[in-house]
């Protein structure tokens, strides 16, 4: 009954013939998507590394890299993986079709409900894990040779998800409206030049992420949302450059070249550069081969001043993989805006530049058990309190913007991990799961967060955020020896992460994920919260449970 009632209401929608239509090789697909997490077990099993552990790829790329896997000498748990992701890459949209060019549509019906006991508590169901109530993606594809892409929806604006009082995800007044779709969106090409060595280009707007992890790459991580972008790539499978410029705000650029080798198919590194600029788009950045640090351009846009390093943020992303053996990898991110060698702190003892040092490490490990496989997980992250920040908001690496309807929410994402800089954090997943039907994971979460993590940095007295850009230096809290004087500067100069009062966060959750057919998944998750110390008010404690229920209904797979 369900599956005539949904395919009589889809097919009214379409008064003329439509047809189905191949995924375009151009295709990207979007970082934190299913497939990323099904080729990196297939590959773990495998004994192989590859570069799919950033996003957003190619369906052209990841087919490369598919290639190299031996279908045979897999386990029927990953030849079942393995034959989802294919049958993705060929799967056939609702499009109509005039030559090579098509326009193709994949609509979902999405209904999410949510509860919790105490207000004090944030969403563990938050914003990013909500989908919009209807969701219809559409894309128009010249064949293999390009791609492009937007997102059109029905769902509710940001500022809602916050309320305590929503419960469900369904907008029920204009205030409630996401107003602002398309949210993503890209134009995307490329080529394989020979079997094994591929270039790219692509131009859009939407989530990015350099390196896997539990709970958000330490280097650029797909929580920053919206951002604009352009990217140039050749790749081979034990070579890549990535050249990349993206727009947080207007006239907030960051600048980056990425380096990655594998070796003997088991390891990979990566090495990333990059420059965020406060101020308008400029050409000397765009050269791909260009090493940002040599040109000192923090000297050039207020030389009068007596330290005139500002408007610029340098940045540094390390990253590692490896599988020694089938079944088990490693994992390290790293992330550096500043870092004070000895040298620099005993020949200029004035100086009151504190360090910006974040990483992560982290650990997979799969046991086949039964029709299905056990897959244990755990991650430990480190930031200093001053990880992405630099003397004014307007070059951090940050990205702010607000609602243009409802209470109008102001809202901050930093480039890497979602936690912020100031944050100590761990996380362990067990998980079962079986192809195709169902997964069982539980989660525990500990965070320790000091006075800067999260947000908090971002205060009313400072005034800054949305689309207000100009901000009062004196509640910045950055050590400016001109605005908090010499002393207290140098105090501040030698926090470490966690600082002042710590908030203890104990989170774990239990999630549930069940399979109809391919065209209904259904979600279920209960979380229970406990917090120590909150907002880092010592004696202010809280506690809370959540639950989340969730139901996605493709409606271009159940007309098929």
């Amino acid at each position: 009954m369900l599956r005539k009632i949904f395919t009589g209401a889809f097919v009214c929608m379409f008064l003329f013939q439509s047809f189905a239509a191949k995924r375009s090789r151009q295709e990207l697909i979007p970082a934190g998507h299913w497939v990323y997490d099904e080729l990196e077990e297939i590959c773990v099993e495998a004994g192989i590394v590859n570069f799919a552990d950033s996003a957003p790829l190619s369906i052209q790329e990841l087919s490369l890299y598919m290639s190299e896997i031996d279908y045979s000498s897999l386990s029927t748990f990953s030849r079942a993986k393995y034959d989802r992701i294919t049958q993705y890459f060929s799967e056939n949209s609702i499009s109509f079709d005039s030559d090579i060019l098509s326009v193709g549509f994949e609509p979902s019906v999405n209904i999410s409900a949510f509860y919790k006991d105490n207000d004090e508590i944030d969403w563990v169901f938050d914003r990013y894990e909500r989908k919009p109530f209807i969701d219809v993606p559409v894309t128009i594809s010249g064949g293999d040779w390009f791609s492009m892409n937007m997102d059109v929806c029905l769902g509710q604006n940001k500022g809602v998800s916050l309320h305590n009082d929503n419960y469900i995800n369904v907008p029920f007044s204009a205030d409630d409206m996401d107003i602002n779709f398309p949210d993503t969106g890209y134009f995307s090409t490329g080529v394989m030049l020979t079997e094994k060595t591929g270039v790219g280009f692509h131009l859009g707007k939407g989530s990015r992420n350099i390196g896997r992890s539990l709970t958000g790459s330490m280097i650029w991580s797909e929580y920053l949302t919206g951002v604009s972008y352009a990217q140039i790539e050749a790749y081979a499978p034990d070579f890549k450059y990535t050249g990349h410029v993206s727009q947080f705000n207007v006239d907030r650029y960051m600048y980056t070249h990425q380096i990655e080798a594998r070796l003997f198919k088991k390891f990979t590194f990566t090495a990333l550069e990059g420059m965020f600029v406060n101020a308008p788009l400029e050409l000397r950045f765009l050269n791909p081969w260009t090493i940002f640090h040599g040109m000192a351009p923090w000297r050039e846009y207020e030389p009068d001043k007596s330290d005139p390093e500002s408007h610029t943020c340098a940045y540094l992303g390390l990253k590692f993989q490896f599988v020694p053996v089938k079944n088990l990898k490693f994992y390290g991110n790293y992330a550096q805006t500043q870092y004070q060698t000895s040298y620099e702190m005993d020949n200029w003892p004035d100086n009151t530049t504190p360090n910006g040092i974040g990483y992560q490490l982290g650990t997979q490990f799969y046991i086949p058990l039964s029709k299905g496989r056990l897959k244990i997980s755990a991650e430990g992250s480190w930031a200093d309190p001053y990880l992405y920040v630099k003397e004014s908001p307007n070059w951090t690496l940050v990205r702010t913007y607000d609602e243009n309807i409802g209470d109008k929410a102001v809202f901050y994402e930093w480039i890497g991990s979602p936690f912020g800089p100031d944050t100590t954090s761990g996380e362990f997943t067990v998980g079962y799961e079986v192809p195709g039907k169902f997964s069982l994971d539980l989660v525990y979460l500990y965070m320790a967060r000091g006075e800067y993590s999260g947000n908090r940095l971002f205060t009313k007295e400072l005034d800054w955020g949305g689309v207000d850009m100009t901000e009062d230096p004196d509640f910045w809290a950055y050590p400016d020896s001109d605005v908090w004087g010499y002393n207290t500067a140098k105090i501040m100069q030698a926090f470490k992460g966690p600082h002042g009062i710590i908030e203890h966060v104990n989170r774990i959750s239990l999630r549930a994920t069940c399979n109809y057919r391919n065209f209904v998944n259904l979600i279920i998750q209960p979380s229970y919260v406990i917090i120590i110390n909150r907002n880092n008010v010592h004696g202010n404690s809280q506690n809370g449970f959540e639950f989340a229920l969730a139901c996605e209904i493709n409606l271009s797979r159940l007309v098929k």
